[in-house]
């Protein structure tokens, strides 16, 4: 028998004096029209009684949750290993949340809104952690994160390494991330920076705290050094130490080294396997031995005036080029003797780098014409004293930035009671330094079997550190600052879970890399923030029934779309399971 669907109607049928209704599906039977389905509906009572309670009905009540971003990075804890990691070390209680629980959600607050730990209930119950994690708001108060992290131990000791619960934890991370291939032998870049704080002047508590040549430029406050390495092609942080701020780059470097060594013999990696790449601030002779001593493979950038001459000066039009991977890129490399040993030095030539090095030099050029300009309409004044020693320090101090003074000379002269200031730009000068100095970069490497290409490679990913300061301070990726932390071990754990947060976001990139290439981190903070969850409340159905609750999520994007299925976002919505 062929049954071919046509429609369903509400036919009445009339029983005892009583008109009843019925739901009819008919279909063509061999042709013919015939009722091949029917359903009971009731009087017309009950059947107003199914219209009016499967009406849409008006929600009593409606809350939005930020839900986008705080899963993401909770998938990501729970994927990457990093959250198991963490449990290895502070295991969960009987009863709430674990110290984990509270590392986690200050870097995820640190990503999310940074601030005070003061702000961080109020925050976490406007998103969908409350659901994820089943813990109220309530016990994430700012004396439970205080009272938290005063319990876990920290070692007092700043330079002599030792196996206290942080180095624990990041030796657990490590493991976690070779195991989901993450990190391996490959490069590891490393650098150094330092960050302002609110300690006070007179706080005699904290040893890390302390007057330096901050990099921020607040030489007012008191800092704390960060040496920091992490995995060249993922990003992920594999290792860092905080150092008092007083401490010189090329000084913490041996301490960081024992650091990164006795983290590479926990997860069996070979040292002789791993490159640590460094910038200028680390390279020194004694440095150059540690590294040999501890058997790491190293590539450093070498100052100009410890380059050789005669390749640092090499023509562009004699170095090849790098590959397509580097446009605009070309190298050339020679063995020499540096630091004591035979290496190789590779000359590098970036044209994107050396037009942002001729903008700055032509800025840092025009201030100080401008302000030559203005002191010598100055002198040329009646009755304006000069002291020709203070005089010629503030005009030497504006020509001291940006090679100004290779390419800017003034002459000063004697008039009088007065003084007679000339200057001149010298062309021939700046053609010199775009051609012999501007895009320029020396390496070295103990590497001796290694390319001009893979050295400057492998160099490149010394520009993830830079990038992951810049999210720091910036506050584009982790809200480092404002950090109000006045002791030694809670300034130490809020570097832990702000690192922390750069491996979450970081490996978020890495999966959103896989649907949506070239996305930044800035731009993945962005979509995934926008990605909110609206619960509705509905009144009963009927007077003993059931409160109904709907979620849904706000419309999104092409993008967005793609972001929740790769990082895994609709497990996490109710009634998934998350």
């Amino acid at each position: 028998m062929l049954v071919f669907p046509y429609m369903a109607s509400l036919i009445r049928k009339k029983k005892r004096n009583k008109f009843y209704y019925y739901l009819a599906h008919s279909a063509r039977v061999h042709g013919k029209p015939r009722i091949v389905r029917q359903i009971y509906l009731g009087t017309a009572e009950r059947v107003a009684a199914l219209v009016k309670a499967n009406s849409t009905p008006q929600p009593l009540d409606a809350s939005v949750l930020d839900f986008g971003l705080p899963a993401a990075l909770w998938q990501a804890a729970r994927r990457s290993g990093a959250f198991d990691a963490l449990l290895s070390v502070w295991p969960r209680p009987r009863k709430g949340p674990s110290t984990s629980h509270y590392l986690l959600l200050a870097a995820i607050h640190r990503i999310c809104s940074p601030g005070p730990k003061t702000r961080v209930s109020d925050w976490y119950r406007r998103t969908a952690l409350p659901r994820l994690w089943g813990f109220p708001a309530a016990g994430f108060s700012s004396q439970a994160f205080w009272d938290c992290f005063d319990r876990i131990d920290i070692d007092p000791d700043l330079r002599v390494p030792r196996e206290d619960e942080l180095e624990q934890a990041q030796a657990a991370l490590l493991d976690a991330f070779c195991a989901q291939g993450l990190a391996g032998p490959r490069v590891l870049a490393y650098d150094t920076t330092n960050f302002h704080t609110w300690t006070a002047s007179t706080n005699r508590r904290s040893h890390l705290a302390r007057r330096g040549r901050n990099k921020q430029r607040r030489h007012d406050l008191r800092q704390v050094g960060l040496s920091y390495a992490l995995d060249g092609q993922h990003g992920l942080s594999l290792c860092h130490h905080v150092y008092p701020g007083n401490v010189a780059d090329s000084d913490e470097l041996p301490c960081a080294l024992q650091r990164v060594a006795r983290l590479l013999d926990h997860a069996g990696i070979a040292r002789d396997s791993v490159t640590l790449v460094t910038d200028k601030g680390a390279t020194a002779f004694a440095n150059t031995q540690e590294l040999a001593a501890h058997g790491l493979g190293w590539i450093t950038a070498l100052p100009w005036n410890q380059a050789p001459p005669t390749l640092r000066s090499r023509p562009v039009a004699q170095l090849q080029a790098v590959g397509p991977e580097h446009p605009g890129v070309r190298a050339a490399a020679a063995r020499a003797e540096v630091h004591g040993g035979e290496r190789l030095c590779v000359v590098a030539h970036s044209s994107s780098f050396a037009a942002e090095q001729l903008h700055s030099a032509g800025a840092s050029l025009a201030r100080a014409t401008q302000a030559l300009r203005r002191i010598a309409r100055e002198l040329a004044r009646p009755r304006r004293p000069y002291q020709e020693q203070a005089l010629r320090r503030r005009l030497d101090g504006w020509l001291e930035p940006n090679f100004v003074s290779r390419s800017l000379s003034y002459e000063l002269q004697a008039a009088g009671e007065g003084w007679r200031l000339n200057y001149a730009v010298d062309s021939n000068a700046l053609g010199e330094l775009l051609t012999g100095r501007f895009g320029r970069t020396t390496l070295v490497t103990n590497r001796l079997d290694w390319t001009a290409g893979q050295v400057v490679a492998a160099y490149a990913g010394q520009q993830l550190a830079e990038q992951v300061f810049r999210g720091l301070k910036a506050g584009d990726w982790v809200g480092w600052g404002p950090m109000f932390h006045w002791t030694d071990s809670k300034i130490r754990v809020h570097a832990f879970y702000c690192l922390l947060g750069v491996s979450l976001l970081q490996y978020l990139r890495r999966q959103a890399e896989t649907v949506w290439p070239g996305l930044s981190i800035e731009e993945l903070k962005r979509e995934l923030g926008q990605m909110q969850q609206i619960d509705l409340l509905y009144p009963r159905q009927g007077a003993k029934g059931p409160p109904r609750a709907l979620t849904v999520m706000t419309k999104r994007t092409l993008v967005q779309k793609s972001l929740s299925d790769a990082l895994g976002l609709e497990e996490l919505l109710p009634g998934t399971g998350g």
